[in-house]
C-alpha cells in the first residue's frame, strides 16, 4: 500500500516539503506513518475529538496501531491500545459473521422466515412480518424502520414490505438477536463470546459492561468536546452495544480477509450484493452505482476494485472500517468525539485511497466541512 501520494497533498497544509525525507519518498513499500499520524493530529483538533484509536491492515498482517489523544478531554490519561470505544454499528457485521457459522452448521436458514424460529409479537399486527428471514435483516431489507419512534413500546410498526427496498434497521437486528438466542439457548452475549471473541482473541471487548473496561475507556464527548455520561451497557444489543478497541476489532476484520472462522464460500456469500444503495441514507430513492450492502457489511464494487465499509454512530461516539479486497489492506478506527465521522473520507483518502459511494452515502465531506 502507498500511502505517500495521498500524504503528501494533505500535509503541504501544514509542513514544509523539507518534512519528508528522501528515503521515505523513494520507497513506496516502506510508509510514512508518522506523516500519517502528523495529519491525524489536525483533523482531530478541527472536530474537537479528544482521542481516537487507529488500526491499519497491510496484506492480511496488522502493518499500524496507534493511540492518540485523551480518554476524557479534560483528564491526563491518554489513549492507548487497549482504551475500550464504543463500536456503535460496528457491532452488526460481527453478529453477521456469527449468524453466517450458525448457517453453515445447519442451525439457521437464511432464507425460512424467522416467525417459524420465534414469532415476535412486537410486530404481529402486520402479517408482512411473517416474510422476514435472516438475509433481509442482515441486507437491511427487513421492512422494519432503524428505530420504533416510541423506544419503550411494546409495538413496532413496519415502514415496507420485507424484501421491497433497502432501510437500515437496527430493530431487524434486534429480532434476529432473540431469534439466535432461542436457536442457541444461550444469552447473545454469551453466544458471542464464545463464537467471536474468545476464538478471534478479542481480549478487550465485550458486548455487555465487564469490569475490565473500567481502569481504561474512553468517554464520550458532544461536538463541542464537552463530556457526557459513560453508556455501560447491562444487556446485549446486537446492533450497537460492542465495545471494543481498535486492535480487537482489527483481528475481526483480519478473520474475514483470511477466510477464518467461516467457510471461503460463506465469506464470499457475506461479501456479495444482496442490495443496491441509494446514493444517500436518507431522502434518496435513486440507486448509487457500484454501490451495495452484503450479509451484515457495506460493500463498493466497480470494475476493478472491491471494498467492504461500515460505520458506527453512538452520538458521541464514532468509528469507521474500510478493508480493500483486491489489496487485503484495511482501515479500522475508533473515536470518542461526536464529530469522529465527520473526516472519514479524509482517513480513507490519506491510507486507502480511491473514490468512494459511501461517503456520500452517508453525508460525509471534509473539505466542505472545514470551509463552514
Amino acid at each position: 500500500m502507498n500511502f505517500l501520494p495521498r500524504l503528501f497533498a494533505v500535509l503541504l497544509a501544514f509542513f514544509s516539503v523539507a518534512t519528508f525525507s528522501v528515503q521515505a519518498q523513494s520507497n513506496p513499500g516502506d510508509p510514512s506513518f508518522a506523516a500519517l499520524d502528523a495529519a491525524i493530529k489536525p483533523l482531530m483538533n478541527t472536530a474537537k475529538v479528544p482521542g481516537m484509536s487507529l488500526a491499519i491492515i497491510q496484506n492480511r498482517k496488522l502493518a499500524y496501531l496507534q493511540s492518540y489523544g485523551l480518554t476524557k478531554a479534560d483528564s491526563t490519561q491518554s489513549v492507548d491500545s487497549n482504551t475500550v470505544f464504543e463500536a456503535a454499528s460496528l457491532t452488526k457485521p460481527v453478529f453477521a459473521y456469527a449468524v453466517l457459522q450458525l448457517v453453515e452448521e445447519g442451525k439457521l436458514d437464511l432464507d425460512k422466515p424467522l416467525y417459524e424460529y420465534l414469532p415476535y409479537p412486537d410486530a404481529a399486527s402486520d402479517d408482512r412480518y411473517r416474510d422476514i428471514t435472516a438475509r433481509l435483516v442482515l441486507s437491511h431489507r427487513s421492512g422494519f424502520p432503524n428505530w420504533r419512534r416510541n423506544r419503550q413500546s411494546a409495538q413496532l410498526a413496519m415502514r415496507y414490505a420485507p424484501g421491497e427496498r433497502f432501510g437500515y434497521s437496527g430493530e431487524g437486528f434486534v429480532y434476529l438477536q432473540k431469534v439466535v438466542e432461542k436457536i442457541t439457548g444461550k444469552p447473545i452475549h454469551v453466544f458471542m463470546e464464545e463464537r467471536v471473541l474468545l476464538p478471534l482473541q478479542m481480549t478487550h471487548s465485550g458486548f455487555v459492561w465487564k469490569t475490565g473496561f473500567n481502569a481504561n475507556f474512553a468517554q464520550p464527548h458532544d461536538e463541542a468536546g464537552k463530556t457526557g455520561q459513560k453508556y455501560k451497557p447491562g444487556q446485549a444489543n446486537m446492533a450497537y452495544s460492542l465495545h471494543t478497541t481498535a486492535q480487537d476489532y482489527a483481528r475481526f476484520v483480519l478473520a474475514i480477509l483470511k477466510t477464518e472462522g467461516l467457510k471461503a464460500g460463506t465469506v464470499s456469500q457475506m461479501l456479495s450484493p444482496q442490495s443496491q444503495l441509494p446514493k444517500r441514507f436518507s431522502g434518496s430513492d435513486t440507486l448509487a452505482p457500484y454501490s451495495f450492502w452484503g450479509l451484515g457489511i457495506g460493500l463498493e464494487q466497480t470494475p476493478t476494485d472491491t471494498y467492504f465499509w461500515h460505520w458506527g454512530d453512538n452520538g458521541a461516539f464514532k468509528c469507521f472500517v474500510m478493508a480493500h479486497l483486491n489489496r487485503n489492506d484495511a482501515l479500522v478506527y475508533f473515536t470518542n468525539g461526536a464529530k469522529g465521522l465527520d473526516f472519514a473520507d479524509e482517513m480513507v483518502r490519506l491510507t486507502l485511497g480511491g473514490q468512494h459511494p459511501a461517503f456520500a452515502f452517508l453525508g460525509i465531506d471534509w473539505q466542505k466541512e472545514i470551509k463552514k
